[in-house]
């Protein structure tokens, strides 16, 4: 089962667009971030992150909370 720091941290890439900058706003390190998402990856046996040079990006299956759609405007307006 996924940790909460885990999943925590996969927010924070995805929001961030990158490992490093999720790192500073989780208050940890590079390194332990990565190895978070690895982690997480080996036990969902999904590639969850596109890694670039400059940074990271979520694969499409993968939709940050910040970025979902609002529910409500895919409503049809009130009668």
């Amino acid at each position: 089962m996924a940790s909460l720091r885990a999943l925590e941290c996969l927010v924070a890439v995805a929001d961030s667009g990158s490992i490093t900058q999720a790192a500073l706003l989780l208050h940890s390190s590079q390194p332990a971030v990565s190895h978070q998402l690895a982690s997480l990856e080996r036990e969902t046996r999904t590639l969850l992150l596109r890694r670039e040079p400059r940074g990271s990006s979520s694969l499409p299956q993968v939709v940050p909370p910040s970025r979902m759609p609002d529910e409500r405007s895919k409503r049809p307006p009130p009668r």
